[in-house]
């Protein structure tokens, strides 16, 4: 795979792998990466190494250890496993074992194992590809040979873009996600800038912000910083109830005036309203999902839930049903033009859907897209009316 030039050209060399190499590929880039051993130690006791602890187990995998930096978290057990520093983790089973990297910014713990002698590194995407059916709840990923099969797909989403750097960006994401190798991805942007990058979006002091997935108000702390606190209204979705909780303790600490301009609603965003299965973990990593469900929520349209209202601005991360959370907006993106900011890296068809669906709402908008962390994560699609354009058409 190592033929992929997305700089001759930024797509066509990049689709023209057969669907059969690309399952070859990615059979053998985890047996090189594996050296043939059986047992695994994931690298990692967060989220991302949750899920492949599940998906391990399911496919009988045997994992022996958890590595971690955190020294509380050292010397504990972790789903029934011993917790170990990477150190010992690498001494005792650096020789029987794989290493998978259960951390989302792989680049430095990969790089820490190697330097620690581990020469049995597999990364997140390549477990995946040897276990994808013991996997289905896996995020940002796909196996090879399916991107290829939805090529015509592909080629749409890129088609929509605006600008020759969401173009190259979107073609060497791509290209890393066909060959596992994310060096070759551009320079990301400071995270600083997530949601409301100057480059692209130029903020009023008017701006009505509905934050879908408004966490514990970090972005919301963001778009203050960004305006300064001058703005007109803040709406914010947040479900999990703990998230909920620390998001309002926050907003609790801001000055009255600007308490009264922010409104906290208890809500999931779909494309309908019902109630629907959530997995509330009082992380960012909370969804909806009938896997792991552990309570029932209240999930709204937006075209329903503003009820009339005119956002200006409206940012989505929640974790994967950014889909339907913009078809139930249909109504009111229409109705009211406002620059939309979408995440697309919870499912990695959402770099090829997410801009056909925002172009088939708003036509004439321009979408553009960048990235705020390595390989595909904290991936953003900005969806902008050319009236508030800060590069004219």
């Amino acid at each position: 795979m190592t033929n992929l030039d997305v700089h001759a050209n930024p797509l066509e060399p990049i689709l023209a792998a057969s669907e059969r190499d690309l399952r070859r590929f990615a059979a053998d880039t985890f047996t090189i990466r594996s050296g043939g051993a059986r047992k695994a130690v994931i690298f990692g006791c967060g989220a991302l190494g949750r899920i492949i602890f599940t998906g391990a187990t399911r496919a009988g995998v045997e994992v022996v250890a958890f590595a971690d930096n955190n020294p509380r978290l050292q010397g504990q057990t972790f789903n029934g496993l011993p917790v170990l520093s990477p150190d010992d983790a690498v001494a005792k089973y650096g020789q029987d074992a794989y290493f998978v990297v259960g951390i989302f910014n792989a680049s430095l713990p990969g790089r820490q194992l190697s330097e620690l002698g581990c020469r049995r590194i597999v990364p997140y995407a390549a477990f995946y590809w040897q276990f994808s059916e013991s996997m289905q709840d896996a995020p940002g990923i796909e196996l090879p040979d399916r991107i290829a099969r939805r090529a015509a797909e592909v080629r749409a989403g890129y088609e929509c873009l605006a600008d020759s750097r969401s173009r190259h960006e979107f073609a060497a994401q791509i290209a890393s996600r066909l060959s596992l190798e994310f060096d070759r991805l551009p320079p990301y942007d400071d995270g600083a800038d997530i949601y409301f990058p100057s480059e692209l979006v130029r903020l009023s002091p008017e701006e009505v912000l509905v934050d879908c997935g408004a966490f514990d108000g970090d972005s919301i702390r963001l778009f203050r910083r960004r305006t300064a606190g001058a703005y007109g209204h803040i709406i914010a979705c947040e479900p999990d109830e703990t998230n909920r909780g620390r998001l309002t303790e926050f907003i609790g600490e801001l000055p009255p005036q600007e308490r009264v301009r922010i409104t906290v609603l208890p809500y999931a965003v779909g494309d309908r309203d019902e109630i629907m299965h959530f997995n509330a973990s009082g992380t960012a990593g909370s969804h909806l999902s009938s896997e792991g469900a552990t309570q029932a929520v209240e999930c709204r349209c937006l075209d329903t839930l503003l009820d009339g209202r005119t956002p200006t601005l409206v940012k989505m991360d929640i974790e994967g049903a950014e889909p339907d959370a913009l078809r139930g907006a249909f109504e009111v993106i229409r109705r009211a033009r406002p620059i939309l900011a979408v995440c697309a890296y919870h499912k990695s068809e959402h770099l090829w859907t997410l801009p056909q669906i925002m172009k088939a709402a708003l036509p004439d908008y321009r979408i553009s897209l960048r990235r705020y962390a390595e390989e595909c994560w904290e991936t953003v699609y900005y969806a902008v009316p050319p009236e508030r354009a800060v590069v004219s058409a």
